[in-house]
C-alpha cells in the first residue's frame, strides 16, 4: 500500500490555501485603506487648526467675501496650505524630492496631481466672532 497524497488531494489543499489567502488579503487591504483615510482626516484637522491660528493672529486680513459650502461670509481670507507651512502655522516632517516641506494625501497615489496638498486652498472665515477654517479638497 502506497503512503502519500494523490494529485487531487494536493490540488484541493492548494485551492483552500489560495481562497484563505485571498480573504486575508482583502481584509488587510480594507484595514490599510481605513488607516490611510483616518490619517488623511487627521491631516485635514492639522491644516484647519493651523489656518484658524493664522486667522486669529491676522483678523485684519479677513476682509474678503467667500462662498463656502454655498454660504457667503463677509469676513474671509483665501490662502494655501503651502503659505501656512512656510509661515510656521502648520508643522510637518514630510518633504518632497527637492527637500521642500509638504503634506501628502496618502489616500491617493503618488502619481495623482493632488497627492501633495500644498496648493490646495484653505478658507479662513469668521462667524459669530469665532474664526473657522475649511480646507477645499475638491
Amino acid at each position: 500500500m502506497n503512503k502519500g497524497f494523490t494529485l487531487v488531494e494536493l490540488m484541493v489543499v492548494l485551492v483552500i490555501i489560495v481562497i484563505v489567502s485571498s480573504i486575508g488579503y482583502a481584509g488587510i487591504s480594507a484595514v490599510q485603506s481605513g488607516i490611510k483615510k483616518n490619517l488623511w482626516n487627521g491631516k485635514i484637522e492639522l491644516i484647519e487648526t493651523g489656518a484658524k491660528e493664522y486667522g486669529e493672529d491676522n483678523l485684519n486680513e479677513l476682509n474678503n467675501i467667500c462662498t463656502i459650502d454655498e454660504k457667503e461670509y463677509d469676513s474671509c481670507l483665501e490662502t494655501t496650505v503651502d503659505y501656512l507651512i512656510n509661515n510656521n502655522y502648520i508643522s510637518t516632517d514630510e518633504t518632497k524630492e527637492d527637500g521642500s516641506k509638504t503634506i501628502t494625501n496618502d489616500t491617493l497615489g503618488e502619481d495623482d496631481p493632488n497627492y501633495y496638498v500644498n496648493n490646495l486652498k484653505v478658507y479662513i472665515y469668521v462667524e459669530n466672532n469665532i474664526v473657522y477654517a475649511k480646507l477645499q479638497t475638491s
